[in-house]
């Protein structure tokens, strides 16, 4: 069962990046992604990087906490309003793998979905929020999460 999961994750990682190779503009930005502590979430610091699609981006993020908990998720980001200049708004399609039991021998596979917005404060800098309901993660909320990104030309 968790070979078909880590299968399907594989399959949905390496359709995005092909995707973004064929149809994206390359890399659009590099920023600080924080993982909100709300419930028993745990507070996840971590980078990310985005790339332009032509239907929306492509957001890789890799979180560590204090406790050495890990999370990696890549996120296809669906447009949904906004402009290439303002405030844009997403369905966020999401899957990855998290780390949270040190006694597992391998890390879990997570898959899930929700909405992002992004706001550009200048032309280099741009903040972003997302809410995401994740399996099997054990959240009883979703997984909120803000970013700051620098703006590549």
């Amino acid at each position: 069962m968790n070979r078909r999961w880590i299968g399907l994750a594989a399959i949905l990682v390496v359709a995005c990046v092909a995707g973004q190779a064929a149809l994206g503009d390359g890399l659009r930005s590099i920023g600080l992604r924080v993982v909100l502590p709300i419930g028993k979430a745990p507070f996840l610091v971590g980078i990310e990087a985005t790339g332009d699609l032509s239907f929306g981006l492509l957001t890789g993020s890799f979180f560590l906490s204090a406790r050495g908990e890990t999370l990696i998720t890549a996120s296809c980001d669906l447009s949904l309003a906004g402009d290439a200049e303002g405030s844009r708004t997403f369905v966020r399609l999401t899957t990855g793998l998290f780390y949270f039991d040190r006694t597992a021998f391998l890390p879990s596979v997570l898959f899930g979905g929700g909405l992002a917005v992004e706001v550009p404060v200048s032309s280099f800098l741009a903040v972003g929020a997302a809410g995401e309901f994740l399996y099997p993660l054990a959240f009883p909320v979703p997984l909120v999460s803000a970013s700051g990104r620098w703006l590549l030309p």
